[in-house]
């Protein structure tokens, strides 16, 4: 539904319903806002889980690979 149309069907109510929806409306606006989080990664870093497990005996570049196997990058 676009905006226009949203406009036309609450110019269509009657008083009373019109003023309910304005009353809801405008308490939506005031309502606090959930805090924002910042983004975790979605999956672990595996290039460093391996270089902790394994060393230097790891791919330099392989958290490159599981990305791109992932379609990450």
């Amino acid at each position: 539904m676009s905006v226009t149309e949203l406009i036309r069907q609450v110019a269509a109510l009657p008083p009373p319903e019109r003023t309910l929806f304005e009353q809801l409306f405008h308490a939506m606006e005031k309502a606090p806002r959930a805090p924002s989080f910042p983004r975790q990664p979605q999956w672990p870093e595996f290039g460093e889980r391996l270089r902790g497990i394994y060393g230097n005996k790891v791919a330099p570049d392989s958290q490159s690979v599981v990305d791109n196997g992932r379609g990450d990058r």
